[in-house]
């Protein structure tokens, strides 16, 4: 069994872990949990509310496979200093670590990015907010998601590439699998069949009027 934890602070990106969590909780052997810090209602930025499976001090007892954190509008608040004892379970257990956004700017001020290449929404901001913990500049990359060992970062538009190089790496699909479903969400279905159709050679007829 996989298991696969989100840190979902209060404010938290709605979009940054829909696309992501779906489509882990659809694959056999792979359990989906929230993490927060008190087991009662979060609201997204979209206004969502959901109740988290775990506080940070039960889920720091637990075993898990990747912990990801998503962005939003608490990780440079007190809220965020919570989640330090979890990220350190989860570099203790070897465990994937993931984060997309703001939460990539609160791996910078643990130091965590130094020493691998990352990504961001900025450079600047992330060495005025992480400060001297953060000597990982020559190891910033401008790109949507990028992922070196355990570490997978993205910026805030990045959340398709970012649920990528989370499959990839935590091997739930095969890569075919993955590059099909992130295909037909980032170029949209028709242009998406277009090109599965033409790498497969097929082109039946009733279908043909989709390659014009």
């Amino acid at each position: 069994m996989t298991e696969v934890f989100f840190v979902l602070l209060e404010g938290y990106a709605d979009w940054e872990s829909a696309s992501i969590a779906a489509v882990l909780n659809q694959q056999e052997g792979v359990t989906v949990k929230t993490v927060s810090n008190e087991k009662q209602a979060i609201h997204s930025m979209g206004g969502f509310s959901i109740l988290p499976d775990y506080t940070f001090a039960e889920a720091c007892q637990k075993d898990f496979d990747a912990l990801i954190l998503i962005g939003g509008t608490s990780w440079r608040t007190d809220k965020a200093e919570a989640v330090d004892a979890l990220v350190e379970k989860a570099q203790e257990q070897g465990a994937v670590i993931a984060a997309i956004c703001d939460a990539t700017v609160y791996l910078g001020k643990l130091g965590l990015l130094n020493d691998h290449k990352h990504t961001s929404n900025q450079l600047q901001d992330l060495q005025d907010y992480a400060g001297e913990k953060y000597k990982g500049a020559n190891q910033f990359v401008e790109v949507q998601a990028i992922k070196e060992s355990n570490l997978i970062t993205a910026n805030g538009t990045g959340h398709l590439e970012f649920a990528r190089e989370i499959l990839l790496t935590l091997e739930v699909m095969t890569e075919k699998e993955v590059e099909q479903w992130y295909n037909f969400f980032k170029l949209g279905y028709y242009e998406a069949l277009k090109q599965e159709l033409r790498t497969a050679g097929d082109t039946p007829n009733d279908q043909k009027d989709l390659l014009a």
